[in-house]
């Protein structure tokens, strides 16, 4: 008799323990955090970080449920965060611009300080060959005052044609300038490398330059997170950025994986990842410092993209509050 009890016991203890981890792990559940985080556009290997982040679990072992949400270019994910549509942001930098208009925003960490996620991108039988063969010809973006736009400018720069070097057409989208790019209407698209080598894989187009040997450094993008959040939620914004750059330096050792959760997300195969992978993993910020250099580029670029009628203050459209502490 003693004995039975004993075991019944045992049991009693082992489905208390049992429902105590139930309850536990639905406790947790409940307490994770929601961000509504905006990515400028889809094709993007930097912003597609983000869904590693939520596929890898790194974000929830931060506490986090990440929704994300894909917009057609930065002018609109500045509009959903003024709305507060959305929390978080990643953007161009030249967004940071957007702040001095009155843009409800801040930016906390730059991602990315150099352009070579952007490519020049002609017909696979166009007779353009090199760079000086550009002058004058019609290159398609999704934004005039955009960051493609911005690069395409910075180009004509470097190659002494002054601001009207190229004639720079806005199409309103990504699709819409591959698709003009198709057809022949544009000779040109400042496209980010991922749909580009797709594009040359497909024998629909040929990378011809790549942005970044062209333009001097910038802080080309970044995260902003709205007021409301910064105000309401401080320890969210610091738990994010600092959950963002454990991801980045998971995915900086974890080449493979991160390959097969970009593949299917930006429309293209492993091996053509593989290769974006290889071109811009080293070029992720692991820190999320401003560099002044860049921060000094960015200055003019809001006035040369018409963002602003004169160079601001660029020490108050950021904040390194929330960047992690070493």
């Amino acid at each position: 008799m003693m004995h039975r009890n004993r075991i019944r016991t045992h049991i009693l203890a082992l489905a208390a323990m049992a429902a105590l981890i139930v309850v536990s792990s639905a406790t947790s559940t409940l307490a994770a955090d929601k961000l509504r985080v905006g990515k400028a556009i889809l094709n993007s290997f930097t912003f597609g970080l983000l869904d590693v982040g939520i596929k890898n679990g790194n974000f929830a072992k931060a506490g986090l449920e990440i929704e994300p949400v894909v917009f057609t270019g930065a002018t609109r994910l500045q509009q959903a965060m003024t709305s507060n549509d959305i929390d978080l942001g990643l953007s161009t930098g030249q967004d940071l611009g957007y702040i001095v208009k009155g843009a409800p925003v801040m930016t906390v960490a730059a991602i990315t300080n150099a352009p070579r996620e952007s490519v020049m991108l002609v017909g696979e039988n166009s007779t353009i060959k090199t760079v000086a063969d550009l002058k004058g010809k019609k290159v398609a973006v999704s934004n005039i005052r955009g960051y493609p736009a911005w690069l395409a400018l910075k180009l004509s720069e470097h190659e002494g044609w002054g601001p009207k070097g190229m004639d720079i057409v806005a199409t309103g989208s990504q699709p819409a300038s591959m698709a003009v790019l198709r057809t022949g209407q544009v000779d040109a698209w400042v496209g980010d490398l991922g749909s580009s080598i797709d594009l040359q894989e497909a024998h629909e187009g040929r990378i011809l330059l790549n942005m970044g040997d062209y333009v001097p450094p910038f802080m080309n993008t970044a995260m902003y997170a709205t007021d409301a959040l910064i105000k309401g939620h401080p320890e969210l914004v610091r738990r994010f950025v600092k959950a963002w750059f454990d991801n980045v330096a998971w995915a900086g050792s974890h080449r493979k994986e991160t390959v097969e959760i970009l593949a299917p997300l930006l429309h293209s195969k492993p091996s053509t990842l593989d290769q974006v992978y290889a071109q811009l993993m080293p070029t992720q910020s692991t820190d999320g410092k401003f560099d002044p250099k860049a921060m000094a580029t960015m200055r003019k670029a809001v006035v040369e993209l018409g963002i602003l009628p004169e160079e601001p203050d660029i020490s108050k459209l950021y904040t390194t509050a929330f960047l992690p502490k070493k």
